[in-house]
């Protein structure tokens, strides 16, 4: 059980309910080795890929990303739990 911090009294934390569907974020936003700040769209499942390239400082590559302009989600998008787990 956690406790809550203010008088230490535990919280019963096994009636939360569980989210059962997630997305992977859709952007990323980074600054380049110019100093120019980026706001790129990640289509789903690219998010691995996206982020090796900027731990890799390959801005050329971060850079064929379309900019981000609020693209959202689409419903397709989201997976449920047991689906995240599987394309771990």
């Amino acid at each position: 059980m956690a406790s809550n911090e203010t008088n230490n009294v535990p919280i019963d934390i096994s009636n939360i309910p569980r989210p059962t569907r997630s997305v992977q974020p859709n952007c990323m936003a980074y600054t380049d080795d110019k100093g120019v700040q980026h706001r790129i769209y990640l289509p789903q499942g690219s998010l691995k890929t996206a982020s090796d390239l900027l731990l890799s400082k390959r801005w050329d590559e971060l850079a064929k990303y379309e900019p981000y302009t609020n693209q959202g989600y689409k419903e397709e998008d989201y997976k449920t739990m047991e689906d995240a787990k599987e394309s771990e």
